[in-house]
């Protein structure tokens, strides 16, 4: 254990999020799996709460709560149904099991007309700090870390074009784009500020850039027409002086060095069957990033028994935790398909193994387990 003695939850990721050596490896991750809900807390939630999520992040021992900026997808127009729309206008259809984030079928946006005609949402309405404030009055008792959630440029703006949309834009006016970009980025800024300022400890910006084999548009591409916008995100909130994670699935490690150069804090989950690497990522980026995550979600962690969990979770933290800078975690979220013992393995393994100065076996025979 370090010298100052155990920390708190929230001290103990604001340690790691700078890079340092904490207490002990923080331990989160997103949970989005209705079983666990059920068994943890006794309910499942009709919809992502900051209630729940943090009673259930608690009752676990997590030490970070992810909060979105006005609910998981924004404000939904009112109206029953399998299909429906959010205030950007973008439609999605229900699938149970997508829950909580269901899958974009229809968009708002096919031309300079529309945009012209289109009304961008307003970002000082109070009631989308209603989730930040409930999570933060929560978490003050268990002294957890709150890490607010905005979209990022790129996830928020294809979402009002459609994905295939968007990239031919990007090649037919890049004007145009880039002119929503920067309007859909400045919503997000705002959003960020709001929950700075209502006192969060940290900022997610959620912008999935690659697919499971590659980045989803071009280096060129990407440096040119979203990096840009990424920049302000990030200045805004470093000048703010709250760490900024971002959240990006996918194999993006042609992005990384300039996503690094953009000055996040912090890079969430390092998906490990798309091919990020972690020991290759911490060499190349640990001394400017905290990294989060890497434990495999549709692998070990679904298929796998609680000691392959406990195994896994043992090699991030060989790879990862050695002088800070790294947080235990899945390498994307804790969904439906994930055997509710393996979540607490996950979580055992970081209380168990993570205390600093680290003393981790080299396998689970070695530990005597």
């Amino acid at each position: 254990m370090s010298e100052a003695g155990a920390m708190t939850s929230k001290q103990r990721v604001l340690v790691a999020l700078g890079r340092g050596q904490p207490d002990r490896v923080p331990v989160f991750d997103f949970i989005y799996s209705r079983r666990l809900f059920k068994e943890v807390i006794g309910r499942v939630p009709e919809s992502y709460n900051a209630e729940d999520v943090v009673e259930c992040s608690r009752r676990i021992g997590y030490d970070m709560v992810p909060v979105p900026f006005g609910g998981v997808a924004g404000f939904v127009e009112p109206g029953g149904g399998d299909t429906y729309r959010d205030e950007w206008g973008t439609t999605y259809k229900k699938d149970p099991h997508s829950w909580p984030i269901d899958a974009p079928v229809g968009f708002p946006l096919a031309s300079r007309s529309d945009w012209k005609n289109y009304a961008v949402p307003d970002p000082a309405l109070r009631a989308r700090l209603d989730h930040v404030r409930t999570a933060i009055k929560m978490a003050q008792e268990s002294r957890m870390a709150v890490a607010g959630i905005v979209r990022g440029p790129f996830s928020a703006t294809w979402l009002l074009f459609g994905f295939d949309a968007f990239c031919t834009l990007l090649y037919d006016d890049p004007g145009f784009v880039g002119e929503v970009l920067g309007t859909i980025t400045d919503f997000f800024i705002e959003g960020g500020r709001r929950m700075i300022e209502v006192g969060v400890d940290a900022l997610f910006f959620a912008d999935d850039y690659g697919s499971s084999v590659a980045p989803l548009i071009s280096p060129s591409q990407f440096e040119e027409h979203v990096l840009p916008h990424v920049r302000r995100v990030v200045s805004e909130f470093n000048r703010l002086e709250t760490p900024v994670i971002m959240h990006s699935d996918g194999h993006i490690r042609p992005l990384l060095e300039g996503l690094v150069r953009a000055g996040i804090d912090a890079y969430h989950p390092i998906e490990r069957q798309a091919g990020m690497q972690l020991g290759e990522v911490k060499r190349a980026f640990g001394d400017r990033l905290c990294l989060l995550g890497n434990v495999g979600n549709t692998t070990t962690l679904v298929t796998g028994s609680p000691r392959s969990v406990q195994e896994e979770a043992l090699e991030c933290l060989r790879v990862a935790a050695p002088g800070g800078g790294y947080v235990l975690a899945s390498d994307h979220s804790i969904k439906d398909d994930v055997p509710n013992e393996n979540v607490f393995a996950l979580y055992d393994a970081g209380r168990r193994w993570g205390e600093y100065p680290l003393r981790l076996p080299e396998s689970l025979s070695d530990a005597g387990a």
